[in-house]
């Protein structure tokens, strides 16, 4: 099952976008035409209903965003496959405003605060009407079923993982200052900052299995490393990487496990935020 965002920032007024959410509805707005055919419109309309249809046809999982209407939680819900796209005329009765949608209706669907899944609204596609959102499946499926994430690395979105292994060097003394923003300081550098004695300290955390890209990525950050830096390279448990010289390979499951067994109470609270354990 395919997972896909929308996001409603269709030409609309709070009472139409009203009436979409208590219907559970999601919507397109491309011209006020009735037509459901794709070839009917321009390109960007075109390749909007074109997705849409290609979702309704498999099926998906959506997360669907109405932040004009409420900007604190979004609707989950299923495309069940075969859904159909329908056009309807909406009407806002108090500013004579009329709008006509494609719109599919959603099945089992919920509403859920961000507050409680923090990941759904961290992670939404910029700019994007409607997309594919596959970093967001996991957390969906969790959102829809009212229940809590595994406790896996792999069910954390990369921007989590990199604060987990930043936490995990805060905790353990390894690192004690940051100096550029988590993950978006260079592009070979995820965790840059200053340990114990003035040390820096340098880390990249990556998702791949690859060994080329794991290799390349390793020489990469090696190449802004001095020799007084302490280098630390995150990675999957089965990643088939050799450490280069001067580069402690850490493995997400050791990261996990290490913060699990923290007495602190603001690590086990921050664990059980990161995987939606509210229940």
């Amino acid at each position: 099952m395919r997972s896909v965002f929308i996001r409603h920032n269709c030409s609309s007024t709070p009472d139409v976008l009203r009436q979409l959410w208590e219907r559970r509805l999601i919507a397109l707005h491309y011209d006020d035409n009735f037509s459901t055919n794709p070839t009917d419109y321009y390109p960007a309309g075109r390749k909007a209903l074109e997705r849409l249809w290609g979702y309704c046809k498999g099926g998906a999982i959506v997360g669907a965003d109405y932040r004009r209407l409420d900007g604190s939680k979004m609707l989950v819900g299923f495309l069940e496959q075969g859904a159909q796209i329908f056009s309807e005329e909406f009407h806002d009765p108090s500013s004579g405003d009329s709008f006509i949608y494609k719109v599919a209706a959603l099945s089992n669907a919920v509403e859920v605060p961000y507050a409680n899944y923090p990941l759904l609204v961290g992670i939404q596609p910029r700019q994007a009407t409607l997309t594919g959102w596959p970093s967001a499946k996991g957390a969906l499926l969790a959102a829809v079923k009212g229940r809590s994430l595994p406790r896996k690395p792999n069910s954390l979105h990369p921007s989590q993982l990199e604060v987990l292994c930043y936490e995990w060097l805060r905790s353990s003394g390894k690192l004690e200052r940051l100096v550029l923003p988590i993950g978006r300081g260079l592009m070979d550098i995820d965790i840059f900052g200053i340990g114990r004695g003035e040390k820096r300290v340098i880390g990249q955390v990556t998702y791949s299995k690859n060994a080329a890209d794991l290799s390349d990525k390793q020489s990469r950050l090696l190449g802004h490393a001095r020799d007084t830096d302490s280098v630390y390279f995150f990675l999957p448990e089965d990643a088939p990487l050799v450490a280069g010289d001067g580069v402690e390979l850490v493995t997400f499951r050791k990261v996990l496990d290490d913060l699990q067994a923290d007495p602190d109470v603001s690590t086990k609270a921050m664990l059980r935020e990161m995987f939606a354990e509210y229940r």
